[in-house]
């Protein structure tokens, strides 16, 4: 099985929400992984994107339990993370992603992640939803095949 690292080296990657999720909240199956993933890109190893979506569907959680330590956390993440770019929701992007919900019938937040990885130019889009496989012109890597 390839490498994570190795299929994402030297090449824009865009991070779906998940991944931030996982690695942020030390989930005990993708902890490993993307502990490593993350330091190489912190290396600026490679470089990643992510849509200002991500960070809403971050913060739900911690503010729903009222985990404001957790969410400020997050927020720090977005703000200050080495080769980490946040890519706002355009006119672009935003047309983009009503072509891609039209086309693939992904959800709404899905379509702007697969849309903002598509006008921002990258290689791969790393998840771990395998609804994101049926989308053409970008390489999908889902987690799971890395474990």
């Amino acid at each position: 099985m390839m490498s994570l690292l190795r299929a994402l080296r030297d090449r824009p990657v865009a991070l779906d929400t998940m991944i931030f999720i996982y690695a942020f909240e030390e989930h005990p199956i993708y902890q490993t992984i993307l502990r490593s993933f993350f330091r190489a890109l912190e290396k600026g190893e490679m470089t990643a994107v992510t849509s200002t979506l991500t960070i809403t569907e971050c913060l739900v959680q911690p503010y729903r339990k009222k985990d404001f330590a957790l969410s400020a956390q997050y927020l720090v993440l977005f703000r200050n993370f080495p080769n980490l770019s946040i890519i706002p929701l355009t006119d672009d992007i935003a047309e983009r992603a009503a072509f891609l919900r039209a086309q693939y019938n992904l959800r709404t937040p899905d379509a702007v992640q697969l849309a903002t990885a598509l006008v921002s130019n990258c290689h791969a889009l790393l998840t771990n939803d395998d609804r994101f496989l049926v989308a053409e012109g970008i390489r999908i890597l889902v987690l799971d095949q890395f474990i």
